[in-house]
């Protein structure tokens, strides 16, 4: 197994734990029924975890990470940041329900809201930095400019408590990477 194999596996499993506490908190939510109170923006923020799962993953099998190219220990933990970012975002995208407790999805949001957008910034940070060092310096593309487009919204929903600006900051944000991926191809 090469140091690529080696560094795929690992990112692999790490994602993989990412997206099955995803999965896992969704399951708990359904399987809750009626105890929880269900709100659609932490649903939303559900599905951009996911988006990110299969973004990093995309990503990783096209090698534009350069979690792969590491030359040393402390390299290849720098570069090992964004997948681990990506599983906390995708572990704090939705509430923990606790067995036979009611949960208001709205509460439980905006309490834990700070957190994953924090994370989420960390992560658009990240692979910004690692994707711009590993072309060779920033230079302005569209790639870049959804990139700070997605920071800037997470910088913002860090402060903005207001209920709409979360609706279009949440719908902005599924747009961005919806558009990231159809111009993430093979080349």
């Amino acid at each position: 197994m090469d140091l690529r194999e080696h560094s795929t596996a690992l990112v692999s499993v790490i994602i993989g734990l990412g997206l099955t506490e995803l999965l896992g908190n969704l399951h708990r939510l359904i399987r809750a029924g009626s105890l929880v109170r269900w709100y659609g923006l932490p649903v939303l923020w559900a599905v951009y975890a996911l988006l990110v799962a299969v973004i990093f993953w995309w990503a990783v099998y096209l090698g534009s990470l350069g979690v792969m190219v590491a030359d040393n220990t402390f390299h290849f933990l720098v570069h090992l940041a964004s997948p681990l970012l990506a599983y906390l975002v995708c572990a704090s995208a939705l509430p923990t329900v606790e067995p036979g407790r009611t949960l208001d999805m709205r509460v439980a949001y905006y309490s834990g809201a700070r957190y994953f957008f924090g994370i989420s910034a960390a992560y658009i940070a990240c692979t910004a930095l690692i994707g711009n060092l590993q072309a060779g310096g920033f230079e302005w593309s569209t790639l870049n400019a959804i990139r700070l487009s997605l920071f800037a919204l997470f910088v913002a929903l860090l402060w903005v408590r207001s209920e709409r600006f979360h609706w279009f900051a949440a719908v902005a944000v599924l747009l961005l990477l919806s558009y990231r991926m159809t111009i993430q191809v093979l080349r």
